[in-house]
């Protein structure tokens, strides 16, 4: 591998390209692997408590699933009640001592369980931050990925969580930054991807990121490729697992000696739209139209099963469930869960069960009258018929909603939320963290 110039202007600027890439990768916000998708967390100090990333703000359960608050999307991003249809959807990441981070305008940080979110300062300040990553093992280490206004991209480090972050950049660049992750089993280990108009890169330091300690390698020079971190394996800190999406087709590939060579593990048409590495070494990758790809632990290629519409795959570290977000229009719930490997999802929570924002009084005050609207939109507290289920637990083949029985009031409703849950274009949190 070569040694990456960290010059601002080391290679020309790329302000067409990376115009056209921002569009169509949903610009100012990614976690890097799925932009505009719903994530799912599990905080490591709260073996019972969940984080689910919604497009509508953050929701939390304190009882493994089995009731639900939240805190809303702009109160979250933007410590206002601006409108639910606000442009921006918060993309969410938890410290490794808890507190959470939120981007979408600004990178917010809340350190009490969702209840306020102060904005980050420093060198992230009124700037677009398109992904940012915290150190699985160090609270206090997060690296952030800017835009610059000229094209330009750079990365930025916290040593306080998040709260600020440091000048100067560990690395500039006039390509496009498309993500950053720390690795969780080696202290220091730093990856990171890149896309130009000549083909894109994979980055790695093994310094904490820091600068002119950055090498890098072609990962394809095919036009339009878009290269995103899926994950670090968790106990092997050299194999990572990347997302390659190029036209109408999307690819899974690995490298298992740190980034000097590539192969490709899963191509399918379409594009994905989940990914877990799970705790016994299992990969499993979903798509929104509910194929679920496993490859089992120990072996090669790819089965494919059915299941729900996934908008994201998690398990909580040290357990072998498996979550799974769902379409709440076409499966009936918003979050389901399998104990058999994927073989069967089961539903866990729907969106309309809901019991209101959160307790705690800045979000009581600044989510009601979100909380308001949310209600109509999500047809809390309304019978309604929101799709069939197979027994399996996937979904119908029809998948959609049964309008003829449930009147023209309820199928506008769903009209609605089918909007707001897809708006975005976004396939997390891991969210494929």
């Amino acid at each position: 591998m070569r040694a990456l110039s960290a010059g601002r202007n080391a290679t020309r600027p790329l302000l067409t390209f990376v115009a056209i890439a921002l569009t169509a990768t949903g610009a100012a916000r990614a976690n890097g692997a799925f932009p505009d998708d719903f994530s799912i967390h599990f905080p490591p100090d709260a073996p019972h408590r969940i984080l689910l990333g919604a497009n509508f703000g953050l929701l939390v359960s304190e009882d493994d699933g089995a009731t639900w608050r939240y805190s809303c999307e702009p109160w979250v991003v933007a410590g206002s009640n601006a409108a639910l249809a606000s442009a921006n959807v918060g993309f969410y990441q938890v410290t490794a001592a808890g507190p959470i981070l939120a981007n979408s305008v600004n990178l917010t940080r809340s350190s009490d369980v969702a209840c306020t979110w102060p904005i980050s300062t420093g060198s992230v300040s009124g700037q677009v931050v398109s992904d940012f990553f915290p150190d699985p093992t160090d609270a206090t280490f997060v690296l952030a990925v800017v835009i610059a206004s000229n094209g330009a991209s750079y990365i930025v480090a916290s040593h306080d969580g998040g709260t600020t972050f440091d000048d100067p950049h560990l690395y500039d660049t006039s390509d496009l930054l498309t993500g950053v992750e720390i690795a969780r089993s080696k202290r220091g280990v730093v990856y990171a991807t890149s896309v130009s108009t000549s083909g894109a890169s994979f980055l790695a330091s093994t310094n904490f990121g820091a600068s002119g300690s950055w090498t890098s390698t072609v990962i394809t020079r095919q036009g339009g490729t878009q290269p995103r971190i899926l994950a670090i394996d968790p106990v092997d800190e050299k194999t990572v697992y990347l997302r390659l999406l190029t036209g109408p087709s999307d690819s899974i590939a690995m490298t298992t000696n740190g980034g000097q060579s590539f192969q490709t593990i899963l191509t399918i048409s379409g594009q994905l739209s989940s990914f877990l590495r799970a705790g016994d070494g299992s990969i499993y990758a979903g798509t929104r139209d509910g194929q679920l790809y496993v490859q089992p632990a120990g072996t090669t290629g790819f089965t494919t099963r059915n299941g729900p519409h996934f908008r994201c795959l998690g398990q909580r570290p040290g357990t072998t469930r498996i979550y799974a977000c769902a379409d709440m229009i076409v499966d009936g719930y918003s979050l389901g869960t399998s104990v058999d490997g994927g073989l069967s999802f089961h539903p866990l929570m729907s969106f309309t069960q809901l019991l209101g924002p959160l307790m705690c009084e800045p979000v009581q005050t600044n989510c009601q009258a979100h909380w308001e609207r949310i209600q109509g939109v999500l047809g809390i507290g309304a019978t309604a018929d929101a799709g069939q289920t197979n027994p399996g637990g996937g979904s119908g083949a029809s998948g959609g909603s049964h309008c003829a029985s449930a009147g023209a009031d309820w199928c506008a409703l769903l009209g609605t939320v089918a909007f707001l849950l897809r708006r975005g274009g976004r396939s997390n949190a891991t969210n494929v963290r």
